[in-house]
């Protein structure tokens, strides 16, 4: 017993802000689809302004192209403002790269300097070995060594020190093909044998750091020109967008009265932007729709509530019994919505071809709101016209028997 106290204040705590919080949806959904069936209803009432050709008479008078291209033009300039965001974004990575392709260009630079500096130090070691060749041999070696001068000059500044390299190998078997012909001791054949292998293994190596600094020289770019080509289709979205609005902004001109009147509806709320334009984009008979289901839950709860606040009833009313309850009255406004529309309900307004009459906005959510407020009573009515709709006929004669009268005496 010590704890019911707390639990029923808890519970009526929640109940009171649930009832509070359909309070504030209901009316919030009669007012703007009631605004917008104004708005709607008043902007096609209202005479055309003198305009300078028919088509655009025609235009201003037509609310549905006029939110169409208002809606548009927005929607394309998010996407340009995406798009601009992106192509920074794009902007940034392409600097990082060629940011690295820049440093790609100096590692390659420090290989091949380091690869000819190696080339210049063994062409000096391997001057004490010209002077042991014989004759013929030594011109064969001058010779090969004036040509890796010529070709090494000659060759383009990106080339020379792989040139060099090559030219190098050809001097040095050039070198051990004249000693193994000449008279030369052992010793010297030795020494030169132990500098041919380091060279050449000293050569693969810095031949493979040169070609390991071009590979990677060459991945930074084809990354750069990807980047490129992704940075000109944004560009190009860019540009089509931005052709788009402005050939929207030609049929309706930023300065058109048109355009000013309807920029009223694109207020940008935090949760649901452009909420009063998408409404007003509806049709009237949707927005009556809208209007009373509302209307039928907002009685619901009005009922409710002052039931709450009576002694009598206020132990039994819970929050499911609240739910069940706005539940029937929203069925029981969609009811009479749809009885307006069958015709069964005299609700419509307007004259002239059945196309040009519409339900009444007004008079169906004050009934819906009865219907809700009253709900009982409102499916008593409801049954009771199901009930004449689907009363059985009366039996048929038999010979000679009078027909049978209507039970209620009609």
């Amino acid at each position: 017993m010590a704890h019911s106290k707390p639990s029923i204040f808890v519970s009526s705590v929640s109940l009171g802000v649930t009832v509070i919080g359909l309070y504030v949806i209901f009316v919030l959904f009669v007012t703007i689809g009631f605004g917008s069936y104004i708005y709607r209803t008043a902007w096609q009432a209202e005479p055309v302004a003198q305009t300078a050709t028919q088509e655009s008479r025609a235009l201003v008078s037509d609310i549905d192209n006029l939110l169409f291209i208002i809606k548009r033009e927005q929607d394309l300039e998010r996407a340009k403002t995406g798009v601009t965001r992106d192509i920074q974004l794009h902007a940034a990575k392409m600097s990082d790269i060629e940011a690295r392709h820049s440093r790609s260009f100096g590692a390659i630079a420090v290989a091949k300097s380091t690869l000819r500096a190696e080339v210049d130090a063994t062409l000096g070691k391997l001057s004490e070995y010209q002077f042991a060749l014989a004759g013929p041999q030594r011109l064969v070696y001058d010779t090969t060594l004036e040509t890796l001068h010529s070709t090494v000059s000659t060759a383009q500044p990106t080339l020379r020190a792989k040139t060099a390299e090559l030219q190098l190998r050809t001097l040095m078997r050039t070198l051990d093909d004249g000693l193994e012909k000449s008279d030369v001791d052992l010793d010297t054949t030795d020494r030169f044998t132990a500098l041919h292998d380091q060279t050449f293994v000293t050569l693969d190596l810095l031949s493979d750091a040169v070609e390991t600094a071009n590979s990677a020289s060459l991945v930074i770019k084809a990354e750069k020109e990807a980047m490129q080509a992704q940075i000109d289709e944004l560009r190009q979205r860019w540009t089509g967008h931005n052709n788009q609005i402005l050939a929207l902004q030609d049929t309706l001109g930023p300065g058109d009265p048109a355009r000013a009147r309807l920029s009223a509806l694109s207020l940008n709320f935090p949760i649901f932007p452009d909420i009063l334009m998408r409404f007003v984009s509806f049709p009237t008979i949707f927005l009556t729709l809208i209007v009373t289901i509302a209307s039928g839950g907002l009685g619901t709860v009005v009922a409710f509530s002052r039931r709450y606040y009576s002694s009598k009833e206020a132990d039994t009313l819970t929050l499911s019994r609240l739910f069940v309850n706005v539940g029937e009255g929203i069925a029981a406004a969609i009811a009479i919505f749809l009885f307006s529309g069958a015709g069964m309900l005299a609700l419509t307004q307007g004259s002239g071809p059945a196309n040009d009459v519409e339900l009444s906005p007004y008079t169906v959510a004050f009934i819906a709101f009865l219907s809700g407020f009253m709900a009982e009573d409102a499916f008593a009515s409801i049954q009771s016209a199901g009930k004449r709709i689907f009363k059985p006929d009366p039996p048929a004669p038999q010979n000679g028997e009078p027909p049978a009268e209507p039970a209620d005496g009609s």
